[in-house]
C-alpha cells in the first residue's frame, strides 16, 4: 500500500492485504488481486484462476468469456454470498 497515492500497489514479497491485517495467502473463498489485496469477487475484466492451488483474479487478455468476467459493482458480493432465505 502507497500511503502517499492511497493507492495498492503490487508487493514483491507476496504478501497480500486482508482488511487491515497482512497475510502470506488470502483466506479460503477469497481471491488474491494482482495489486495484491484478497477479493471475494474478481474486478471487471478479470476472471477466476486457480494456479499452484491459489485462487487469484487475473485480467482476461481478451475479452472474458461470457460469465466469468467480475461484476460491473459490489452486488455480486451479496447476491453470491447470501444464506437460505435471505434477500
Amino acid at each position: 500500500y502507497n500511503s502517499d497515492t492511497f493507492e495498492s500497489m503490487p508487493n514483491p514479497d507476496g504478501r497480500y492485504t486482508f482488511g487491515a491485517s497482512c497475510v502470506t495467502q488470502c483466506p479460503y473463498n477469497y481471491l488474491a488481486t494482482e495489486v495484491g489485496s484478497c477479493t471475494l469477487v474478481c474486478p471487471q475484466n478479470s476472471q477466476e484462476v486457480t494456479v499452484n492451488n491459489v485462487q487469484k483474479c487475473e485480467k482476461c487478455s481478451k475479452p472474458c468469456p461470457e460469465g466469468e468476467q467480475g461484476p460491473p459493482g459490489v452486488w455480486g458480493v451479496f447476491g453470491d454470498h447470501r444464506g437460505p432465505g435471505e434477500q
